[in-house]
């Protein structure tokens, strides 16, 4: 038995790849820095992070990205002795491809392959050639199905026209193409519905690859939308892969939402066998997934606390950053063990990028916890529980005073303050519950604000990311000493 979420926390849109014996898995990053997070295994249920396929501004536009804009969903693959990546700046509308024959170093310089359309995938054949697919939705945000074409993926030239590969199964926001080739047919894997609570896998085939491809009567093959009331919702994205073993099983993206409705995690990465139904896939228990689940070989897995040492590079975390981080905003001196942030844009103002240094939340118990030295603190500085610039909560420093921020759609308040006895060296803490963060200034309780704050089903328009802890500096200097604490109660 393992348990689900494989990969706990904002953590959508994954693709995986089985190669030199281990698992490599990427998801979606958006309108953070760096982009496309990649994590590897080595038994499916127990990760960790490897590192990120953009992490030179130079090749990575998010500059005025809006909110849950810039890098959508990505795709890894494997082919003699080298990793691609295919994804989507949907900020500059372009859909490109990089490589690297060593997955924990350089990638690169990304190549561009088409303009329109999100979610592009790649398919190796035994000839060698490789086959590009992806959503054609056109610029002016109109869904025409999935194409497809021949590239060559060390120059993401396309070889041959697009062709439309399928329109659909009847759902709207026809998207996440994956292509497999089994026992003679070309399986195309899509997902509809949208990414809520309607959202669901398909299956097509076909013995050519560029089609016609037929439905599977039994679609579709991933689904909760009819399980009112389930602790898992809005199941979709799904990567199909083969174990070493020769069973299958997918990775896909779903929200782990409680009786309480709240879903401030956004969509993690879940895992389930696969199985094939009279020459169909199917996924989990005809089509439903469970917290705990069963697949030969892969047992329990653990979510480790960890802490960000200043002593060591805080880069080997999987840290984000919002938009375009300015390095020289960030100084590190690991002989002191100090991270001193210098702050420019505030957290919440519409497209900018604020001086900020996060970490996804992994689990509804989570406590996180910095150390700031009050001696050299210049201007405002603090701990935040963020979604985006428009909904999070901020633990602020100004002038003595502790107070509890609140910014929730397009209103911002100073909800709670306190002024209490205290040495230079401060420790603010957020505890996380299924219906409250609560903020602690020495272990003194300041406040507590409701997750539904940053949950994003009561957003406005909805929102693809998830709750982050960070540490954040504004309008001044603030020096963080020794470590981030991230600890979980799962």
């Amino acid at each position: 038995m393992f348990t689900n979420p494989i990969i706990p926390g904002f953590c959508p849109d994954p693709s995986i790849v089985f190669a030199e014996g281990r698992y490599y898995l990427v998801t979606s990053t958006f309108e953070f820095f760096p982009g496309v997070t990649i994590w590897e295994s080595e038994d499916l249920s127990n990760w960790s992070y490897c590192s990120a396929v953009l992490t030179d501004k130079e090749f990575l536009n998010l500059d005025t990205s809006g909110n849950c804009r810039g890098l959508w969903a990505a795709t890894i693959r494997y082919n003699i002795g080298r990793f691609y990546v295919v994804t989507t700046n949907v900020h500059t509308h372009e859909n490109f491809i990089c490589h690297t024959d060593d997955i924990h170093g350089k990638w690169s310089r990304p190549d561009f392959i088409y303009k329109t359309g999100i979610d592009p995938s790649l398919l190796f054949l035994d000839d060698g050639r490789c086959f590009y697919t992806s959503n054609e939705t056109t610029l002016d945000n109109v869904n025409h199905g999935i194409i497809g074409a021949f590239i060559d993926p060390d120059t993401g030239k396309l070889l041959e026209e697009m062709t439309t590969l399928t329109r659909g199964c009847g759902g709207h926001s026809t998207e996440g193409p994956h292509i497999y080739y089994v026992d003679g047919y070309y399986y195309l894997i899509i997902s509809e519905g949208g990414t809520g609570i309607s959202h669901h896998v398909c299956a097509l085939r076909s013995k050519d690859i560029h089609g016609p491809y037929e439905e599977n009567p039994n679609n579709p093959i991933l689904s909760h939308a009819d399980r009112k009331g389930h602790e898992i919702t809005c199941t979709g994205h799904a990567d199909l892969f083969r174990l070493p073993n020769g069973s299958w099983a997918a990775v896909f993206l779903a929200v782990r939402r409680p009786k309480i409705k709240n879903d401030p995690l956004g969509r993690e990465t879940f895992l389930a066998p696969v199985y094939w139904k009279a020459g169909w896939p199917v996924i989990g228990n005809e089509g439903f997934v469970e917290l705990q689940m069963e697949i030969p070989g892969v047992e329990n897995h653990f979510v480790p606390d960890y802490s960000v040492s200043f002593a060591e590079d805080y880069h080997t975390y999987p840290y984000l950053k919002v938009r375009v981080p300015k390095e020289e905003c960030y100084i590190q001196d690991t002989q002191k063990k100090t991270l001193t942030l210098i702050g420019e844009k505030a957290l919440s103002e519409n497209l900018g990028h604020p001086t900020l240094l996060a970490f996804r939340q992994r689990d509804f118990n989570d406590t996180f916890k910095a150390k700031l030295d009050l001696s050299t603190l210049e201007g405002k500085a603090g701990i935040s529980v963020f979604l985006n610039s428009n909904y999070h909560y901020k633990l602020e420093v100004f002038k003595n005073t502790f107070s509890l921020i609140r910014h929730v759609h397009d209103f911002e308040a100073v909800t709670d303050k306190l002024s209490i006895s205290h040495s230079s060296i401060v420790t603010l803490e957020v505890r996380a519950d299924k219906s409250f963060y609560h903020f602690y200034v020495d272990g003194k309780l300041l406040a507590k604000a409701s997750t539904a704050g940053v949950s994003p089903c009561f957003s406005m328009n909805g929102q693809f990311t998830g709750a982050l802890f960070a540490i954040y500096a504004e309008e001044g200097k603030a020096t963080f000493i020794e470590r981030i604490e991230l600890r979980s109660k799962v």
